[in-house]
């Protein structure tokens, strides 16, 4: 009986609907968002536990924002948003700044962005289906939808701390593509020789 009472004070979790529909729809809940924000930092152990037996796992980013993960679920969408980060978190090394405070302090304008400027990176947004400056701001339209991003004006926008999920992966793919080539053995030095 005891078993009994403690799933209903599971389905009495505070913003209970509101949180799993947002999350479920790809949303990260950050304190941005205020009462369901709360509501997770609160009973974030009683919300994990729910949604695993519903087949979801709940993370808490280290950063503090929660989010769904889902590694079978890549979408097209998805795909359109890293392309966009990938291209922003590169052209802004390649100008020498810092990417993480750049990218969390800055408030970009539409105009000034990298993504349809340069053969190569055009290549990359029309591989992406990205090719009109309207095009970037619908990307950008639906990173605020996911929680990523939030539209100042008509022309600006700056990014919200769930953009950690694509710094983090932009990050990590930087590192790996700047490991050193480990120096050949005193024996594939011989081999060679040899030959």
């Amino acid at each position: 009986m005891k078993q009994e009472g403690n799933n209903d004070s599971i389905l009495e979790l505070p913003h209970l609907a509101e949180i799993f529909e947002a999350l479920r729809r790809g949303k990260h809940i950050s304190a941005r968002d205020g009462d369901i924000f709360h509501a997770l930092k609160r009973q974030g152990a009683q919300y994990e536990a729910l949604f695993a037996k519903l087949g979801f796992k709940l993370v808490h980013h280290a950063r503090d924002f929660f989010y769904f993960f889902d590694t079978t679920n890549f979408t097209e969408l998805s795909a359109r948003m890293a392309v966009f980060m990938f291209i922003l978190v590169e052209s802004l090394a390649d100008k020498g700044e810092s990417v993480e405070e750049t990218v969390l302090t800055r408030r970009f304008t539409y105009k000034d962005l990298p993504h349809l400027q340069g053969e190569r990176y055009q290549t990359y947004m029309r591989e992406a289906g990205i090719t009109t400056p309207e095009d970037l701001a619908k990307i950008v339209q639906t990173m605020e939808r996911f929680g990523f991003a939030r539209r100042m004006d008509e022309e600006t926008f700056v990014f919200e701390v769930s953009i950690y999920r694509f710094l983090d992966l932009c990050m990590e793919m930087a590192a790996k593509a700047v490991q050193p080539i480990a120096e050949p053995s005193q024996s594939d030095k011989n081999e060679e020789a040899n030959q």
